[in-house]
């Protein structure tokens, strides 16, 4: 999805599944790129892969802003 940025210009707001082992398991995070730059990140969202998934599915597949980001993973958990 693309975004207008501050100065006029377009770039691409993209949402990569991140991972880190704690304790022998397996702790999925999201970050969040505007263009070549990781601008935002949530680590320890998730154990589980298939739930990671769905909610970055969710939002790369709404466009969702790199502002909202964090509020739609909290709406997101509060379900």
């Amino acid at each position: 999805m693309f975004r207008r940025s501050g100065k006029g210009g377009r770039h691409m707001v993209r949402y990569i599944i991140t991972e880190r082992e704690i304790a022998d398991e397996t702790h999925y995070g999201i970050s969040a790129y505007g263009g070549e730059n990781d601008v935002d990140r949530l680590e320890d969202i998730a154990v589980s892969y298939a739930e990671i998934l769905r909610l970055t599915a969710l939002l790369q597949e709404n466009g969702v802003a790199v502002a909202h980001f964090r509020d739609v993973i909290e709406d997101y958990l509060a379900q």
